[in-house]
């Protein structure tokens, strides 16, 4: 159910997590609040007792929601930071081999550019569907074979051939963590919490000795602004996926300016 939910565009998501809790909230007012009500309907103090309760029921599952907002958000920030770390770790590497010898500069820089196309084709769209695509490590261990294949011949190419392993490397490290961002996320059993919360927070509305239409306007109400913070974390939570996740356009910018250094088309 999660997974579906994720591939939603965002205005679709937060409507269809809106309308289940409070359409929840509505039909157990009219079918299941008169039952629930036989239980408690001898104590004159009940909604007394239910608020003192729902009151410290209510600062728990705030603070779980308020700190798993938090944390996707963070989440967001990291992987937007990540994907900026490779871009610029592609883009040494790329002005690195530029000062290379002719016959080694061309098919490197190629390699590296190849590298970019197939990210913003291939990659993202697999992790718009929160998937890892496959193909783009022989694009890597070409450049790598090419990297390591070179013997510099003056201290000055050792320098600059000791930068471009280094850069390659760090470039290695940080596409590893864009990837699995695509993948990673809340726990299940953490969904199953606050979706537990949720259901809990809508039972204790029902058990208060309240007319229809004020049970129907703030449990709506309620339920709506549970349903909205549900879809802001579904949202953020894994932020490379969906129609709301991360665009490629650094790496366009990059691809642009590499085709431009190779005289290529802009992609």
């Amino acid at each position: 159910m999660i997974e579906t939910l994720r591939d939603l565009p965002a205005g679709q998501l937060a409507f269809v997590v809106c309308v289940f809790f409070v359409g929840l909230t509505w039909v157990g007012a009219l079918f299941i609040r008169p039952i629930l009500r036989l239980f408690v309907r001898s104590n004159p103090d009940v909604n007394a007792l239910l608020g003192n309760f729902v009151s410290i029921y209510g600062v728990f599952y705030g603070i779980l929601m308020g700190l798993l907002a938090v944390a996707a958000y963070q989440n967001k920030a990291d992987v937007e930071q990540a994907i900026s770390s490779e871009v610029t770790s592609v883009f040494a590497l790329f002005r690195n081999v530029s000062a290379y010898p002719d016959a080694v500069r061309k098919p490197l820089q190629e390699a590296v550019r190849d590298y970019v196309q197939f990210a913003i084709d291939k990659e993202w769209a697999a992790m718009r569907r929160g998937e890892i695509a496959q193909g783009g490590m022989p694009l890597i261990d070409a450049m790598q074979q090419r990297i390591t294949a070179f013997e510099p011949a003056t201290a000055g190419q050792g320098i600059l051939h000791a930068e471009t392993t280094r850069q390659f490397y760090s470039f290695l490290e940080r596409r590893a963590v864009r990837l699995l961002s695509a993948t990673t996320g809340i726990p299940g059993f953490m969904w199953f919490v606050v979706v537990l919360g949720a259901l809990i927070s809508i039972f204790l509305v029902w058990l208060f000795d309240m007319s229809l239409l004020a049970e129907f306007f703030l449990g709506g109400l309620m339920s709506f602004f549970i349903g909205t913070m549900i879809s802001l974390i579904l949202i953020l939570d894994q932020p490379l996926r969906g129609e709301f996740g991360i665009s490629p356009e650094m790496f366009r910018v990059l691809l642009d300016f590499m085709n431009k250094v190779l005289g290529q088309p802009a992609g």
